[in-house]
């Protein structure tokens, strides 16, 4: 929507005023020994926090220092921030807008994460709304030899393999029904070249069986009419 940009901007701004202040105040109300304890608690968020961007991006300093100074200036401000709060509202409103904010950092943490797990899944290839899905082969329907088929068998094999080629197959299986019918168009034409170069010139078009073409089989090294 054209309005939701400037909206979000506009409250980003406004939290980021309300929070200043709150956490000036918080500044001026704590002592000497509540700010060194803010202090401190920023400190080991800085290397909490160091600490994790470095192994997850493989040891990268500049992250990881990127990531510890965010943590230690996200970590003062809010502190001072809830101690601003407690001066100028009291202890009970000051732990009720630290709980409530807590929940909604958890809650965008949650909903971000979820998001880019669903962004960073693969999508899988558009399908032929007519096209089989296939998911695996087995490499044992491939291994009979083509020379030891009878030429019905040969036809067979091929319209069975045109319609394996038209859904998803991995890759691997893919290039083994390819090559499967490359022995199969060498058998059928060993067999009969004229009859293999009629059924070519005729367009082998989707559902064409070869071996309306094709005469004769050789079968255990013989042929047989």
């Amino acid at each position: 929507m054209p309005a939701r940009g400037p909206v979000v901007r506009a409250l980003v701004v406004l939290a980021a005023v309300v929070g200043g202040g709150l956490a000036l105040a918080g500044g001026l109300a704590l002592r000497g020994p509540g700010l060194v304890a803010v202090c401190v608690a920023g400190f080991f968020a800085a290397c909490l926090c160091a600490a994790i961007a470095h192994e997850e991006h493989g040891g990268n300093v500049r992250a990881a220092v990127a990531a510890g100074a965010q943590a230690a200036a996200w970590t003062v401000a809010v502190l001072l921030a809830v101690a601003g709060t407690a001066g100028l509202a009291g202890g009970v409103i000051a732990a009720l807008l630290a709980g409530t904010a807590v929940m909604g950092g958890a809650a965008y943490w949650v909903v971000r994460s979820a998001r880019a797990e669903r962004a960073a899944r693969p999508t899988a290839a558009p399908v032929p709304p007519g096209a089989p899905r296939v998911a695996t082969l087995r490499p044992a329907e491939l291994l009979s030899p083509v020379s030891q088929l009878p030429t019905r068998a040969l036809g067979q094999e091929w319209l069975r393999t045109s319609t394996l080629l038209a859904g998803r197959l991995d890759p691997a299986v893919r290039a083994a029904l390819v090559r499967r019918r490359e022995e199969v168009l060498d058998e059928l034409e060993v067999r009969d070249p004229g009859g293999f170069s009629r059924w070519l010139g005729g367009g082998p078009v989707p559902g064409s069986d070869p071996a309306d073409y094709v005469q004769g089989d050789r079968i255990a090294g013989t042929d047989a009419a």
